[in-house]
């Protein structure tokens, strides 16, 4: 196959603009270009080839580790007009669904409405560009999907939306290409398809996941398939973020909640769980403030789409992920005509200042997507980060 990637000199430069951005001296990490065509909206990390190594998957093509200078196609495409979508690709996740002992790749695609494809690795191998498609799911909504084990089986669950209700899909194991099952854990709740903000995990301690959304937290029953969930309004944020992460962020046994405000807009907060009277009960901590001025670091940058957890520099605090989706709608966003930057925010930790986030600039040309991938792609035990977006296809490896 023909090899994609070419290793750049990662060069920041100083910009001026509206958004302020910090500049190091130099990066954590180092980026490598696997494609500037825009074939996917998201990218994910996984082992495809079962050879023991991280691998990065985006849109068309999934690209080898542990040097990532081989890629290869798996279903028909090509680069399309960043002022327009790559309907093929919004988000994937790596998973041996069919238990062959070959790892596959599900797919959230669009077209009009957002559907669930699965493309099963054939028994060739990865030499064949085009696998078996098989679409699980046709009516999906919500723009920050989660799949993750609710139910406590073992298997994960395609957490988000059915024509306004929230609940989640389950796959027949015996049979994976058959249409998904879906269970609704909540009634109407007009939230539209194209909604943002969703989480998934334990806020009550109960050792059960919930699930969270822009407008509150559906508390997960000691049987999550019994019928609908209690809801415990709580509006985190009026137009909702991207991907909602939900740990423990200082340190005091229970979870708490870190979220972008406003997918397309300014605004990034964590959410400080205190455990009221043996219940729930959520405090905000402004990160970047949502009027457009500068955060944690002096820095303000605007279209978080998408956010995920690591530990970026092996201190065994979990960090996070963030950056500019670049013309999400065409460049008619808030901010959209400033920097696609990327940044991990390092969480610390002291008596003196309590809970802080200290961001950490990586790029001022790529930012994220609908999906951004996190991994260990070296072994070094610091995580490591990959970029699908329609500035491209990229991975940042901690030097």
């Amino acid at each position: 196959m023909k090899a994609l990637s070419l290793l750049l000199p990662f060069v920041l430069l100083a910009l001026v603009c509206a958004a302020k951005v910090a500049v190091p001296g130099k990066s954590s990490h180092q980026r490598t270009v696997l494609s500037r065509a825009f074939v996917t909206e998201g990218a994910s990390i996984g082992d495809v080839n079962s050879d023991g190594h991280q691998d990065l998957v985006a849109g068309t093509h999934w690209h080898a580790g542990p040097d990532f200078k081989k890629s290869y196609r798996y279903y028909p495409g090509g680069a399309v007009d960043p002022k327009g979508y790559a309907h093929s690709s919004f988000l994937s996740w790596v998973l041996d669904v069919n238990s062959d002992g070959r790892n596959d790749i599900l797919q959230i695609a669009h077209g009009p409405a957002f559907h669930l494809d699965i493309y099963l690795q054939p028994a060739k191998g990865i030499e064949v560009e085009e696998w078996p498609k098989h679409r699980v799911v046709t009516s999906f909504g919500g723009e920050s999907p989660h799949f993750v084990d609710v139910t406590g089986d073992g298997k994960p669950e395609l957490v988000g939306l059915k024509k306004d209700v929230w609940g989640f899909y389950t796959a027949d194991w015996n049979d994976v290409t058959k249409p998904w099952s879906f269970h609704a854990i909540s009634g109407n709740t007009k939230a539209g398809h194209y909604t943002h903000g969703l989480g998934v995990g334990d806020l009550n301690g109960d050792d059960r996941l919930d699930i969270i959304w822009k407008e509150g937290w559906y508390e997960c029953p000691e049987d999550p398939q019994s019928g609908q969930w209690k809801f415990n309004k709580f509006q985190f944020s009026p137009q909702g973020g991207g991907q909602m992460l939900v740990y423990d962020v200082d340190g005091d046994g229970d979870n708490d909640i870190v979220t972008s405000l406003w997918a397309h807009g300014w605004g990034i907060a964590w959410f400080e769980n205190e455990m009221s009277g043996g219940g729930v009960s959520l405090k905000k901590h402004v990160i970047m403030p949502s009027e457009a001025k500068p955060g944690a670091g002096g820095v303000a940058f605007s279209q978080h789409h998408s956010m995920a957890l690591g530990d970026f520099n092996a201190d065994g605090l979990t960090d996070f992920v963030t950056g500019k989706r670049w013309w999400a709608h065409g460049g008619g966003d808030p901010g959209a005509d400033q920097p696609s930057v990327l940044y991990w925010f390092e969480l610390r930790r002291s008596e003196k200042h309590g809970v802080e986030f200290i961001p950490h600039l990586l790029d001022t040309d790529s930012g994220v997507g609908t999906q951004v991938a996190v991994g260990d792609l070296d072994g070094d035990d610091k995580t490591d980060i990959g970029v699908g977006n329609k500035k491209g296809v990229y991975i940042f490896r901690t030097r």
